[in-house]
């Protein structure tokens, strides 16, 4: 069991997550003053997103536009929160990701749930930075065995 090597690499994984979610995190909250990072390419969509509705539950209907804000803030901050959380434990005592049989798959699968999305909805950029993240954990774990 290499201790030393699997705690590097296992705090290694947790980088780009916390760096790209609270990048993530930030562009989309500077957008809720100046949109610039997720505004549509199409300076006419803009508009009709700002004063189009969903429907949710009862008379709240948020315009598209804040709803789409809201998604992106949210998914940077859970992003970056989860990679936080797996650094402080890792950094605190890594007897605790070795202990604990379930931190290792879960930040795994984590990494690879958002490596999946990427493939499937979005752009190479963060399938690069979850690949990193997921092939991290990965050596992590194997060296933990």
């Amino acid at each position: 069991m290499n201790g030393g090597a699997a705690q590097a690499w296992f705090i290694a994984g947790t980088i780009p997550l916390i760096l790209a979610g609270g990048l993530h995190a930030l562009a989309a909250l500077l957008d809720t003053v100046r949109p610039t990072y997720f505004t549509p390419i199409d300076r006419a969509v803009k508009p009709v997103v700002e004063g189009t509705g969903i429907r949710l539950v009862g008379e709240a209907t948020p315009s598209m536009w804040r709803v789409w804000l809201g998604i992106n803030i949210s998914h940077g901050l859970g992003v970056f929160t989860f990679g936080l959380l797996c650094l402080v434990i890792a950094t605190h005592d890594f007897k605790l990701v070795q202990d604990i049989d379930a931190i290792r798959p879960l930040a795994i699968a984590f990494s690879a749930a958002y490596l999946a999305l990427s493939l499937r909805f979005w752009f190479y950029g963060p399938a690069i930075i979850t690949g990193i993240a997921a092939g991290c954990f990965t050596v992590a774990t194997v060296l933990s065995a």
